[in-house]
């Protein structure tokens, strides 16, 4: 497990959260898509990054304390080190044209790997009558907030009554 979350750091910098489904649901198949919604809903309810809270729950469930502490240590400290290193080599550089256009097209690749893997965990979870009236909502909501027309209150307020409805949906 520690080769596997070890190589799945080394995937990506700055979050591997769209690499993580391939790894757990569909390569090594350590999760069924229910059970990788369940836990990463689990992660992100904890403070810190989702996928190292992931790595610690399914390390600590098949290994114990130790096993949890393994796969965060393979999943952090590996892209960290090389970070630094590729930092102090790229400082007499950081502003060169080209590197920022690489920077750019590197951020558009990882947002759209965040969207499929939320995708794809949406569409695992079973689709209710107001789930995706909800989703929707919530990224109308997102949009609303980084445009910056309305207060975001108001926008806590609107996300907040669309998740009692998808709550209310489940019980129906």
């Amino acid at each position: 497990m520690v080769r596997e979350v070890a190589r799945l750091g080394l995937l990506g910098f700055g979050g591997v959260g769209p690499q993580s489904y391939h790894l757990f649901v569909v390569r090594t198949r350590w999760l069924s898509a229910e059970q990788f919604a369940e836990l990463a809903g689990v992660g992100q309810a904890l403070p810190g990054p989702n996928t190292v809270n992931l790595a610690a729950i399914c390390g600590d469930r098949w290994f114990g304390p130790l096993g949890a502490l393994a796969a965060v240590a393979a999943l952090t400290v590996p892209p960290t080190v090389i970070a630094i290193a590729l930092a102090a080599l790229l400082v007499p550089i950081a502003g060169a044209p080209r590197l920022v256009a690489i920077e750019c097209a590197v951020v558009a690749a990882c947002a759209g790997l965040v969207l499929a893997t939320a995708l794809r965990v949406f569409a695992t979870i079973a689709l209710r009558r107001g789930a995706a009236f909800a989703l929707g909502a919530a990224l109308a909501a997102a949009i609303t907030l980084r445009s910056g027309d309305m207060p975001e209150a108001t926008v806590a307020a609107i996300a907040l009554g669309f998740g009692f409805e998808l709550l209310a949906t489940r019980r129906r």
